[in-house]
C-alpha cells in the first residue's frame, strides 16, 4: 500500500513562517531621529523615562536619596535604542555616553518603549503526556 501525504498551502504557508518566529533579530530596530536621551538603571538596563523624571523633581525640591538610582544615557542621532530591559553595554548600542556632549536631547520615541521578550511556552506535543484536555488519561 503507497501513502501519500498532500502538502496543503496553508501547511506550506505555516512552515515558511517558522525561521522567522524562531529568532530574536526578527525585532526591528528603532534608530533615534535627533540625539536621544533613555534613562537606565545602576547596571545599565534601559527603564521607563519617568524614572529620570521623578528622581530629577525630587533632588530640585531637596528629597535626593543617596546615589543615584537611575542614569540619563545619551545617544547620538542615527543611534539604535534600547527597548525596556535592554542593557546599554550590549554592543548593539555603542556610541552612548553617561555624559551628554553639547546640545539638546530628545527622549525616545514611542516606538522603542516596550520590552523585548522571548516567546512563551505554553506546553504541547510531548510536553507532558501524562495529561490530556482537563484530567488525566
Amino acid at each position: 500500500m503507497r501513502r501519500h501525504l498532500a502538502m496543503t498551502s496553508a501547511m506550506a504557508a505555516a512552515l515558511l513562517a517558522l525561521p522567522g518566529c524562531s529568532k530574536e533579530e526578527g525585532w526591528e530596530d528603532v534608530r533615534a531621529e535627533n540625539d536621544t536621551a533613555v534613562c537606565v538603571d545602576k547596571e545599565g538596563k534601559r527603564v521607563n523615562d519617568a524614572q529620570c523624571m521623578t528622581q530629577q523633581a525630587a533632588h530640585a525640591v531637596g528629597h535626593g536619596g543617596g546615589g543615584n538610582a537611575f542614569l540619563w544615557y545619551y545617544l547620538g542621532r542615527n543611534s539604535r535604542l534600547p527597548f525596556y530591559g535592554d542593557s546599554v553595554r550590549d554592543p548593539r548600542f555603542s556610541g552612548g555616553s553617561y555624559e551628554p556632549r553639547a546640545g539638546t536631547y530628545s527622549l525616545a520615541p514611542s516606538d522603542a518603549n516596550m520590552t523585548r521578550s522571548r516567546a512563551v511556552s505554553r506546553g504541547g506535543m510531548g510536553s507532558r503526556g501524562s495529561y490530556f484536555g482537563s484530567g488525566r488519561s
